[in-house]
C-alpha cells in the first residue's frame, strides 16, 4: 500500500443556506463503480456536502490501465441524495420533471487543468442537466440521440443538444430507433439490476471521468492539486402572502420592509375554510427561500390619524409551506404566512 492522494472531489450548493453549503447529503457509488474502487485500493470520504475520493499511488499502472481503455474508460458514478425530505420546496422548479433526473458529468468540464469546476453550463443547475431515464422502446422520443449506460439497471437518454456538447461516454442510436431500442431493452433485462436502480435519486446523477493524463498529472504533481467538482443549486422563489387574522386584520394594516426594498399589495379581505376573515398582503416580487430569512417586516397600523407599529418583527417564510395559487390571473407559487392576534 502506497501514499493516498486525492483523485476528485463534489461539493454542492445552494443559495437556501446562509453560508452556501448544500449540507446533508450522500453519495452513493454504483456497485460497478464500488467494486472498481475496491479492486484498486480507492477510498472515499464523506463530507456533508460531498465526496472526495483518494487513489492508493501504488495503484497507478492498474489505474492507467482502467483509463486507457476505449470501450470502458475509468469513470467512477455516483447516486446522491439528500437528508431533505423537502429538497423539491426550497429549490428551483425547473429542475424537476417526471421521470427525469440531473444527470452531471464531468467529461462536460475543461480537461485542461486541476482546479474548482462546476459541472453545469448555466449559473446554476437547471434543466438543460435532466436527463431521461431508459426504460423500454416507447421512451425513446424524436429528439433523443443517444444512450449511455449509467450502471446495471440504468441507462439514460440524451437529447441532440447534450450529446453534440459531450458525446463522451454516449451511444448514438442509429437510423432505426426502434431495432436500437429494441437491443436496449434485451441488455436492460440481462443485466443485473440492483434494487436501488429502481428508486429516483433525490438529487441526481454523477459520473467523473478520470484520463491517463489527469491520472499522470495526479501522480507527478506534488502539491496534490486535483479537480474540486461543484453544482450549485438555486433557491426557489415565492410570492409572500400574509394572512391577518383577527386583531391584525385592520383596514390601515401594511407592511414594512425595514431595509426599504419589498413592497406588498393589499388584496382584500378572504373568507377562510374556518369561517374567519382574513386581510390578505403579498409581496409585489418574488423572493428567495432562506433557511434562516433575513427580511426585516413590521405590521402598522394607524389609529387615531397615527401610525404605529402593531407587529415588531413578522414572521417569515417557510419552505414548509408553499402553494400554487392563482393572483390577479397568474398562476404563481407562494409562501403562506398567517398572522394571528
Amino acid at each position: 500500500m502506497g501514499q493516498y492522494r486525492p483523485m476528485f472531489n463534489i461539493s454542492l450548493e445552494h443559495t437556501y443556506f446562509g453560508d452556501g453549503k448544500f449540507s446533508g447529503v450522500t453519495f452513493i457509488p454504483t456497485p460497478e463503480s464500488e467494486r472498481l474502487m475496491l479492486n484498486n485500493n480507492m477510498v472515499t470520504r464523506r463530507r456533508d456536502d460531498g465526496v472526495t475520493v483518494f487513489f492508493d499511488s501504488n495503484n497507478l499502472d492498474s489505474l492507467q490501465l482502467y483509463a486507457k481503455d476505449e470501450d470502458d474508460p475509468l469513470r467512477i458514478n455516483f447516486e446522491c441524495n439528500s437528508e431533505y425530505l423537502n429538497f423539491q420546496n426550497f429549490t428551483a422548479s425547473s429542475i424537476f420533471q417526471k421521470n427525469k433526473t440531473l444527470f452531471f458529468d464531468s467529461a462536460s468540464t475543461d480537461g485542461s487543468g486541476f482546479g474548482k469546476k462546476y459541472l453545469h453550463s448555466e449559473d446554476f443547475a437547471s434543466s438543460q442537466d435532466l436527463v431521461e431515464f431508459f426504460n423500454g422502446p416507447d421512451d425513446v422520443a424524436e429528439d433523443q440521440v443517444s444512450i449511455m449506460n449509467f450502471s446495471g439497471g440504468r441507462t439514460l437518454l440524451f437529447n441532440s443538444e447534450q450529446t453534440d456538447s459531450n458525446p463522451n461516454g454516449k451511444t448514438i442510436l442509429g437510423s432505426s430507433n426502434s431495432t436500437s431500442s429494441e437491443n436496449l431493452q434485451k441488455n436492460l433485462v440481462a443485466a443485473r439490476s440492483h434494487p436501488r436502480d429502481k428508486i429516483l435519486p433525490t438529487i441526481g446523477l454523477f459520473s467523473i471521468l478520470i484520463t491517463p493524463s489527469e491520472l499522470e498529472a495526479l501522480h507527478q504533481d506534488r502539491t496534490q492539486s486535483y479537480n474540486d467538482y461543484h453544482v450549485k443549486f438555486k433557491a426557489r422563489e415565492t410570492y409572500w402572502k400574509y394572512y391577518l387574522v383577527g386583531d391584525a386584520n385592520q383596514p390601515s394594516a401594511v407592511i414594512k420592509d425595514i431595509d426599504g426594498n419589498i413592497e406588498f399589495n393589499d388584496l382584500g379581505e378572504e373568507l377562510l375554510s374556518d369561517g374567519r376573515r382574513a386581510r390578505i398582503l403579498i409581496s409585489k416580487q418574488a423572493l428567495p427561500l432562506q433557511d434562516r430569512a433575513k427580511q426585516k417586516f413590521q405590521l402598522l397600523v394607524t389609529r387615531n390619524g397615527r401610525t404605529k407599529i402593531f407587529v415588531r418583527r413578522l414572521a417569515v417564510a417557510s419552505a414548509k409551506r408553499i402553494n400554487k395559487q392563482i393572483v390577479d390571473g397568474k398562476e404563481l407559487f407562494v409562501s403562506e404566512i398567517y398572522i394571528n392576534f
